[in-house]
């Protein structure tokens, strides 16, 4: 299975746009099923900018091509429900909820003792309608999804909102809805208000 990656070269690109326009901004490697190394990354970064304030985990298979169409699934290694097996399973699984968890587990000590933070997840449409030949990223994004919102509710009194945002299109600049922009601003106004635990995007 192959997976959407964001390279340290990626990143220092996007960290130094942000600076050219006067924006404090690094970058901090990881491999998210890579629980030592994500948490080091993590917590690297708070020792160098301060307490994370917002945590947004929203790492993807390589959905879309380079014309912007989503292929077949099994081009991209997933498995219909009745294929799925446990090995199937487990690279979504390790991606998708396991770095969710260690990511979570980094950050969410000093939210609560600051009484303030906000845990964002990412998921795609699998996480609320299977969809044919995607059984496996169904079970990881619904697993996800689930725990998610248990967690939203089990931090409701504490200061430290979390929040589902589940997509449904392809996203691709320029798109409408699914324009990386229009998502961000999604993004932005589902944690400011903090009035729900999720939103939908095409779906």
């Amino acid at each position: 299975m192959r997976f959407s990656t964001r390279d340290a070269d990626n990143l220092l690109g996007i960290t130094g746009s942000l600076a050219a326009e006067g924006i404090t901004a690094r970058a901090y490697p990881a491999d998210v099923t890579d629980a030592k190394g994500l948490t080091s990354a993590l917590e690297r970064a708070a020792a160098e900018l301060g307490r994370i304030g917002v945590l947004a985990y929203s790492p993807a298979p390589t959905f879309l091509s380079q014309a912007g169409q989503v292929p077949d699934p099994k081009a991209l290694g997933f498995t219909p429900a009745a294929e799925t097996t446990p090995d199937s399973v487990r690279p979504m699984f390790d991606m998708l909820v396991a770095g969710a968890l260690t990511a979570t587990a980094a950050v969410l000590p000093a939210m609560r003792e600051a009484g303030d933070g906000a845990l964002l997840f990412t998921t795609g449409t699998t996480a609320l309608t299977p969809l044919p030949g995607m059984g496996d990223s169904g079970i990881a994004l619904a697993g996800l999804r689930s725990w998610a919102q248990g967690l939203h509710n089990d931090l409701a009194d504490e200061g430290v909102y979390v929040g589902h945002l589940s997509i449904g299109v392809p996203i691709i600049p320029g798109s409408g809805e699914g324009d990386p922009d229009s998502l961000a601003d999604r993004w932005y106004r589902l944690a400011r208000e903090r009035r729900t635990f999720e939103t939908t995007v095409g779906i």
